[in-house]
């Protein structure tokens, strides 16, 4: 049985010495003596194939390794949110509303107005105006049902002016709706030049606010006010706005907002700078 099994494995073996003995590896040309018959052309042709195969070595393994490392902007929406709330410049507004979607940048809103350091809101002002217009721009379901949450707006069966002087208040001071106190520490008013036949309600402004009829006397300021006068519709789903905003006596705006109704939600869609102090 042994026997047998020893000569079945060398069958294998003899095999591939007859196939070496027939291709007779010893009649190559040394490796000398082919660098010694090759011309510049053969030369020009070997330094491109190196050439070549180097190149495709090199982008090979650099697209792998920028595919396995996670890039600070082609990373999934939960990710992109966290840094962004780390740092909202990371990203040009229009590509944050583009890659977030809607509802992820309404908790980036929600999120960046909460924080009150003066860095943050240097970095955010800007950032979070500009998301506000794009969001407004949109006239889908999606964008503007987030816009009315944001504003506080949503609840359809509230009086129309109380929700567009809420989404006003909102879209000027932030979801906080307070002005920072004066020098010496006086609170921030809120006055609201109303029609008599206004519906009167909590706006949830940070403060005392007064609600004035047209001609009412307004008292002495002693701290920063924010001032709205009546609304201005032009129809029953778009109407006007102008705030006036004073910080201090010698600091303040003035503002126009126009208001749209939309999917039965009002948001802002376009503002203007009246004047400055």
């Amino acid at each position: 049985m042994i026997t047998v099994n020893f000569r079945i494995m060398q069958e294998p073996l003899k095999f591939f010495q007859r196939l070496l003995e027939r291709l007779d590896l010893n009649q190559f040309p040394s490796f000398a003596r082919i660098l010694a018959s090759m011309d510049p052309v053969a030369w020009t042709l070997v330094i491109l194939l190196v050439g070549a195969i180097g190149i495709g070595l090199f982008f090979s393994f650099s697209t792998r390794r920028s595919f396995l490392q996670p890039d600070e902007v082609e990373t999934t929406p939960e990710l992109l949110l966290a840094r962004l709330k780390q740092d909202p410049t990371r990203l040009p507004p229009v590509a944050i509303v583009s890659r977030l979607g809607s509802e992820a940048t309404l908790e980036l809103l929600e999120y960046g107005d909460q924080i009150r350091t003066k860095e943050w809101r240097y970095r955010w002002n800007g950032v979070r105006e500009e998301l506000l217009r794009l969001l407004s721009q949109q006239n889908a379901f999606g964008p503007a049902y987030a816009l009315a949450r944001y504003y506080r707006s949503a609840d359809a069966q509230e009086p129309d002016t109380l929700r567009i002087r809420r989404t006003a208040l909102v879209h000027k001071l932030g979801l906080l709706r307070q002005l920072d106190p004066s020098l010496d520490g006086k609170p921030a008013q809120l006055r609201i030049r109303c029609h008599p036949a206004e519906v009167e309600g909590r706006l949830g402004f940070e403060g005392d606010a007064l609600w004035l009829m047209p001609d009412e006397p307004a008292p002495l300021a002693e701290g920063p006010v924010v001032e709205m006068d009546q609304i201005e519709f032009r129809t029953v789903q778009d109407a006007e706005l102008q705030m006036h905003i004073r910080r201090s006596p010698m600091v303040g705006g003035g503002f126009r907002l126009r208001l749209q109704k939309r999917r039965n939600m009002w948001v802002v869609v376009e503002e203007e700078l009246e004047w400055v102090s």
